[in-house]
C-alpha cells in the first residue's frame, strides 16, 4: 500500500487580540492584583466593546483569563456572537464573572440599573438581566420585552382564515 506523506502543518487558531483599556486615570494595587480605571473609561476586546466612567478589574496571574470586572455608570457594551449577530446593552453597573469548575466554564454579564438588551430581534429590560455568556442565554427578573417583526414575514403560511372588514365591496 502506497501512502502519501505531507509536510503540512495542522491548522491552529491565529492568536487572540490583545484587550486595550482606555481611561483618564487608573490606579494598579500590584499586591491585590486589582487595577480601577476611572474617566471615560473605553475597553476594546476582540469580542465585545465597553465604556463605562469606572472599570475596577481583578487581573490574572499572567497568562491567565480576568475572571472578575466591574463596570459602573453609564454602561455601555456592545458585542457580537460566533454567528455576526450584534448584542447592545446599557445599565449602570455590570458584573463580569468567569469561572472553570471541573471543566466547566461559567461566564456571565449581571446587567443592573435601568438594564436593557437590544439586538436585531428587539429588547430586553429587568432587573437584573444576567447574560449567560458559556450557554448564549438570558435570564430577566421584571423583565419587559419587545420583539421586532416583519409583519409579512408573520403572516406568511399560516392557518389563519382570512380576515373580514367592515369596507363594502364596489357594485358591478
Amino acid at each position: 500500500m502506497l501512502r502519501a506523506q505531507t509536510n503540512a502543518n495542522a491548522v491552529t487558531k491565529p492568536p487572540r487580540a490583545p484587550t486595550i483599556i482606555n481611561s483618564e486615570r487608573a490606579d494598579f494595587d500590584l499586591t491585590a492584583r486589582r487595577a480601577i480605571y476611572r474617566g471615560n473609561v473605553r475597553v476594546d476586546d476582540p469580542q465585545m466593546k465597553l465604556t463605562c466612567e469606572q472599570l475596577t478589574a481583578d487581573l490574572p496571574q499572567s497568562g491567565g483569563h480576568i475572571d472578575h470586572l466591574v463596570a459602573l455608570t453609564n454602561v455601555v457594551m456592545d458585542s457580537v456572537d460566533d454567528k455576526g449577530q450584534t448584542k447592545h446593552a446599557t445599565s449602570d453597573k455590570a458584573v463580569y464573572d468567569y469561572k472553570v469548575t471541573g471543566g466547566v466554564t461559567n461566564e456571565t454579564v449581571t446587567l443592573t440599573g435601568n438594564a436593557k438588551v437590544e439586538d436585531a430581534q428587539g429588547w430586553l429590560t429587568g432587573e437584573p438581566i444576567v447574560w449567560d455568556r458559556a450557554n448564549n442565554s438570558m435570564h430577566a427578573e421584571n423583565q419587559k420585552m419587545q420583539f421586532r417583526q416583519n409583519i409579512a414575514t408573520a403572516l406568511v403560511n399560516t392557518n389563519s382564515p382570512t380576515a373580514n372588514t367592515n369596507v363594502p365591496t364596489s357594485p358591478k
